[in-house]
């Protein structure tokens, strides 16, 4: 085990590089779900006849949580969003290995190794500590239930090849059993087919308020009946409708803000460095450090990560140098925060370069004898060569890369060693001592460019929320609404005379917050109010009707009340606001298009269809299924059935959004396509979802909402 022995005692080392790798299988960030259960053996998740319990989904979301602190410290988002995507993953696990099982596919060892050891993060790792991925494969083959951080960055790395191998498996497995027949194939083939068209178009939208075709709740009701499986629902669901107010900071609270900030500004801006605004506890304070051009002193790097180079504030800064000044004020009615800036200190040292890095593990003597031998001028070539000590570890720059930036040299103490040792002498860069453990880390500039300008920018940030009386008043002026109005009917009725905006949706045991919208590009939820979870268990239970107490939210400035509209069990009813508007539209849409055709009648050419339909005569090069102006199905539908036929005909069709009248002037002839890329193309055209075929291939049961705080 010495190669994984090497890899423990290395922590500085290792923590970037394996924080980097962690990116792969981060899904988003984590608060704190530490108190989400408090006890034993309750069912969490079932996935057919698969059981997962409290413990296990709990040590996943720890384990998660861990992962997120390691790699963002500092980044704070909702905790029911990622326990929520460890349900999603928990579930595609114990599906894949179901499936995997069941169709008698398996992952080798060797395959598993295989793709570890090309690992783009592996091989880096490894090469960052002078050794070979196969090293490293053969110690855990070895010691498997070897411990320690480098261990488990390798063990979680066999874990996810091993689920991603038996996945890319299945879905192949998965897309075979998926064939186009003879009609499929020609649909597919046509897809790249051209035609030019010319065509006249009528909105059915247009008539939508006519009340000729005013819809009745008995033909939603049929429609419903002959569309009801489509709103077959596997979790139930709440119909919720809330309230959210913003904890916004009144005038008078921003008239006693900008009073402070004036008193910050004037403190920071007559006291030497950070003097004025240290100790202040009204602020936040941050400092920076940003690199120049040399030659023409612009803004070129952001040394530190923490602010936006090109933000035109720091250039503004720069031209001022030393103690020079800036304010910026809230961007927005939601934005509370003030930040004061001061440039503090102007020094020059190389923006970036090149070092050898010899690291000394044990005593002062060895150390002491290590150094001497570099200062005398043994080479770290040779000193590696000879050296048959475990406690020394090398890291020599490449001279083919560009020395990147070094936060390290902007720390006073770093930066004067570093300028004292252009000439490429080894130095002591830095040693700890922990116990009876010591480590000395002995460095050789060997590439570094022309200095540069190095600017030290303090920001002070002021949060301007809400005084107390401020919340109060928002707080009693919500609870007189509620007294008011006790159940769910009058609690939206008459919000909006009160001056409340009043939003409704539905929630299952998957919603992780309210307010979420469906991104435009995936159709994935996204956004929503965070820390809203724990209404969203409220409201399944309690009864439909009820009205929530208020819930003040400090963290993320709100109060939220919510009432429970109905809940649905197996189906979505007709009743749903959303359900009744597709019904709606697309009955109303049927008698528009079938008034117009009658409308049209018969006529000679396209211009007289479109002179009775009042419209105007267009012409397109069509590719069907693209998006363009005739994105309608039945149209693409008609003209590739008729293939060749339909060229020189006038076609009258009812869209499903319009009424179209079309005639073909030309075919382009296809690109042949051979029978491989037709099967792919009928995979993917035809919005076949492998994982969700095999997701809705078993019964699950999601019973996490129990244990929201």
């Amino acid at each position: 085990m010495a190669v994984l022995e090497k890899l423990r005692k290395r922590p500085k080392l290792l923590m970037g590089l394996i924080g980097g790798a962690l990116l792969l299988f981060i899904l988003t960030a984590i608060n704190d779900p530490g108190a989400l259960f408090r006890f034993n053996d309750l069912l969490t998740l079932q996935i057919g006849d698969e059981r997962i319990e409290y413990n296990e989904y709990q040590e996943a979301v720890n384990l998660q949580q861990k992962k997120l602190q390691e790699q963002n410290p500092n980044q704070k988002t909702d905790a029911a969003d990622v326990q929520q995507q460890v349900v999603q993953q928990l579930i595609g696990e114990r599906i894949i290995a179901q499936e995997c099982k069941d169709a008698s596919l398996d992952v080798t060892d060797d395959e598993i190794y295989n793709a570890v050891k090309n690992d783009r993060e592996v091989v880096m790792l490894c090469a960052q500590n002078g050794m070979t991925p196969d090293q490293v494969i053969e110690s855990l083959k070895k010691n498997p239930n070897a411990d320690g951080g480098a261990v488990d960055f390798f063990n979680q790395k066999i874990k996810d090849y091993n689920t991603n191998l038996k996945n890319a498996k299945l879905g192949l497995a998965v897309m075979g059993c998926l064939k186009p027949n003879n009609l499929d194939a020609a649909m597919i083939g046509e897809d790249n087919t051209q035609y030019d068209i010319e065509y006249a178009k009528v909105d059915y939208a247009q008539y939508a308020n006519d009340p000729k075709y005013k819809v009745t709740d008995n033909e939603i009701k049929e429609a419903y009946e002959q569309f009801k499986e489509f709103f077959k629902i596997d979790q139930d669901q709440r119909r919720i409708s809330y309230i959210k107010v913003d904890l916004d900071p009144s005038a008078n609270d921003i008239k006693v803000a900008n009073s402070k900030i004036a008193q910050i500004y004037n403190d920071f801006a007559t006291q030497e460095g950070i003097k004025g605004i240290k100790n202040n506890k009204d602020t936040h304070l941050f400092i920076d450090s940003l690199v120049t051009n040399s030659k023409s002193n612009t803004l070129t790097a952001n040394a530190t990560g923490t602010t936006e180079p090109k933000d035109p504030i720091y250039t503004e800064l720069l031209e001022g140098g030393v103690n020079s000044m800036k304010q910026r004020d809230p961007s927005n009615p939601r934005d509370r925060n003030t930040f004061i800036y001061k440039v503090t200190k102007v020094v020059e040292c190389p923006d970036s370069i090149g070092m050898n890095y010899v690291q000394v593990y044990g005593n002062k003597h060895m150390q002491d004898s290590v150094f001497a031998l570099l200062s005398n001028g043994v080479s770290i070539d040779s000193l590696q060569k000879t050296n048959k000590n475990q406690n020394i570890a090398f890291q020599k720059f490449d001279p083919s890369k560009t020395p990147s930036v070094d936060a390290l040299i902007y720390q006073d103490s770093i930066r004067a060693k570093i300028m004292a040792h252009l000439d490429g002498s080894f130095f002591l860069l830095d040693s700890q001592t922990q116990g009876d453990q010591s480590v000395a880390v002995f460095t050789q500039v060997v590439q570094h460019k022309a200095p540069v300008k190095i600017y030290s920018i303090a920001r002070a940030k002021y949060e301007n929320d809400p005084s107390e009386t401020t919340v109060n008043i928002l707080k009693k002026n919500l609870q007189a609404y509620i007294d008011k109005n006790k159940n769910a009917a009058d609690f939206k009725k008459n919000a909006k005379a009160a001056k409340y905006d009043v939003k409704e949706c539905v929630v299952d045991a998957y919603t992780t917050k309210l307010d979420m919208q469906p991104n435009p590009f995936t159709g994935q939820m996204m956004g929503g109010l965070a820390g809203s979870r724990d209404m969203v268990k409220w409201a399944f239970e309690n009864k439909p009707g009820t009205v929530s107490e208020i819930k003040e939210d400090d963290e993320h400035g709100y109060m939220l009340v919510v009432a429970v509209e109905e809940a649905y069990e197996g189906y979505t009813p007709y009743t749903d606001p959303t359900v009744k508007q597709q019904l709606t539209t697309y009955i109303q849409n049927k008698k528009i298009g079938e008034a117009l055709v009658k409308q049209c009648g018969k006529a000679n050419d396209i211009a007289e269809y479109a002179q009775k339909l009042n419209t105007t005569v267009d012409s397109i090069a069509y590719v069907p299924g693209s998006q363009n102006v005739i994105n309608d199905r039945k149209v693409a539908g008609r003209i590739i059935g008729m293939g060749k036929n339909a060229v020189g005909k006038v076609q009258v069709i009812a869209g499903e959004n319009a009424l179209y009248v079309v005639k073909v002037n030309k075919q382009n002839d296809p690109r042949p396509l051979p029978k491989e890329e037709i099967a792919r193309n009928f995979f993917n055209k035809m919005g076949v979802d492998g994982y969700g075929i095999l997701w809705n291939s078993r019964k699950i049961s999601n019973s996490t909402l129990k244990f929201v705080n």
